[in-house]
């Protein structure tokens, strides 16, 4: 057995204090669970031989059997109407979705991503009046013509943008391309239970259910892990969001929750540096362990079979007890991986836990591949060039950040003020009108942020708060008397 070249081995460990209180009755800090987490693997392409494509209550659960090639005819539903459309079968993700090329009248080649909960039949036929488009994807046989590095024209699969939205990027895919799935992008940066929250994940979904099911909702995640709490949160978001739409997850950083994050995700994709996984979980200062830590092992291995991805993968992440293995595929089979050390590359044994990289990732099935840019995923998600349906997303995720700057520049200062270290006059009333201004202010702050991010910013719980400010009433009343 020969060991990966590039494995990281690591343990993540986070302990968050909801920090104590104020000078007058403040709250007591209190250790918080901290989640450490899986993987999340995303759908492999089904090889070109006995390819199963079960539909859903629409195709009244049928199987079509084929083969990637076949010449297939598919009736679905798009925006409430009945749709046929003839070509080729060129690709199958058992994430929810098929691809078929091929040309209608009046609009020439096209290439239209179908979500299979939509398909009403697939039928095996000749292409009907509808000529088939050569196959132009990697999964392509070679012909005689095809051998030499020719430059391509992708001018007619890749017309210009019918429009440009608010910058970088187009928010329509343009003629030939309506039939598309809309795509919403959601950048989650920052501790889980504060940069990362459900809240951002659930007010993007809710733009995605505007449109209909099958839309496709990236999370581009960079975050070193954070609060089993706020995990339970995504958790319940997630699962329900992956129920109508096509969750893909981008990784830079996943650590720990975040981790937990990614892999509820049918798919996962990996930036060149990207890692995965460190999923220690501690209680207070103290790592989980017994039947805390069994919970949890059972709960992230759930979750991650429930989207595809391996057990064995999930559970090495969580604690090194648990061991993992893999035989690389070889084009004519996929990578198999175990949950011992009886693979050809050992990816964690018994010293650590596991942190996967973007080439590990890949090598061993657990990622469909590695993008740096959104061009790049574009062409991993066979879709014709990036787009956006909205900018909502990163508008979502750009207001939530200069909350959290806001509320960082000025809870301390409030902080010091309530407790009387800073800002008072030496008159008493004043200084405890002062005091109960600056209380009032951190109330606000409490439930704008709300409890999870009120803990990991260290702010007292609002319950704490109301007590203190009573206290404050109190005071001034009696101060005015004397």
């Amino acid at each position: 057995m020969r060991k990966s070249p590039n494995v990281t081995l690591a343990l993540a460990s986070l302990t968050l204090l909801s920090a104590a209180g104020l000078a007058t009755g403040g709250a007591t800090a209190q250790p918080t669970t901290l989640l450490g987490s899986v993987t999340s693997v995303p759908s492999h392409m089904v090889p070109a031989e006995d390819v199963s494509i079960r539909l859903g209550k629409r195709g009244r659960n049928r199987t079509w059997r084929g083969a990637i090639g076949d010449l297939v005819d598919v009736t679905y539903v798009s925006r409430g109407s009945t749709l046929t459309f003839k070509g080729r079968l060129e690709a199958y993700r058992k994430s929810g979705f098929i691809t078929v090329s091929g040309s209608t009248p009046g609009k020439g080649q096209e290439t239209r991503v179908i979500v299979i909960g939509d398909i009403l039949s697939i039928e095996s036929g000749d292409g009907g009046s509808a000529p088939v488009a050569p196959i132009t994807t990697s999964d392509a046989p070679t012909t005689p013509d095809t051998k030499e590095d020719k430059p391509t024209d992708t001018t007619a699969v890749r017309p210009r943008p019918a429009s440009e939205g608010n910058g970088r990027f187009p928010t329509d895919p343009g003629p030939g391309f309506e039939h598309l799935p809309k795509i919403f992008l959601l950048p989650i940066q920052g501790t889980v239970g504060e940069g990362t929250r459900h809240n951002e994940m659930k007010r993007i979904g809710e733009i995605a259910d505007s449109y209909g099911p099958g839309q496709i909702i990236v999370l581009k995640v960079d975050s070193p892990g954070g609060l089993v709490l706020e995990a339970d949160e995504i958790h319940a978001t997630l699962s329900d969001l992956k129920l109508r739409h096509r969750l893909i997850a981008w990784v830079e950083e996943a650590i720990s929750a975040a981790a937990y994050t990614s892999f509820h995700c049918n798919e996962v994709y990996f930036m060149k540096t990207g890692a995965l996984g460190s999923a220690t979980m501690f209680a207070g200062t103290k790592a989980a362990e017994g039947a805390q830590l069994e919970a949890w092992v059972k709960k992230f291995g759930d979750v991650a079979e429930e989207s595809g991805h391996p057990r064995a993968l999930a559970e090495a992440m969580i604690t090194n007890s648990k061991l993992v293995s893999y035989d690389p595929g070889d084009g004519d089979k996929d990578p198999v991986v175990y949950d011992t050390l009886e693979g050809e590359v050992i990816l964690s044994d018994s010293e650590s836990n596991l942190t996967i990289n973007a080439s590990e990732a890949v090598d061993c099935g657990f990622a469909a591949g590695i993008a740096s840019t959104e061009e790049e995923l574009a062409e991993l998600l066979r879709l014709p060039f990036w787009y956006e349906t909205t900018d909502d997303g990163r508008r979502i995720h750009a207001s939530w950040q200069k909350t959290l700057e806001d509320a960082k520049l000025d809870l301390r200062r409030q902080g010091m003020v309530a407790q009387g270290q800073i800002g008072m006059t030496g008159d008493l009333v004043k200084d405890l009108n002062k005091r109960l201004a600056a209380v009032n202010k951190l109330i606000g702050w409490a439930r704008r942020l709300g409890r999870h991010t009120s803990m990991t910013m260290q702010v007292p719980p609002i319950e704490a708060l109301e007590q203190i400010k009573k206290q404050l009433i109190e005071q001034i009343r009696q101060a005015k008397n004397n």
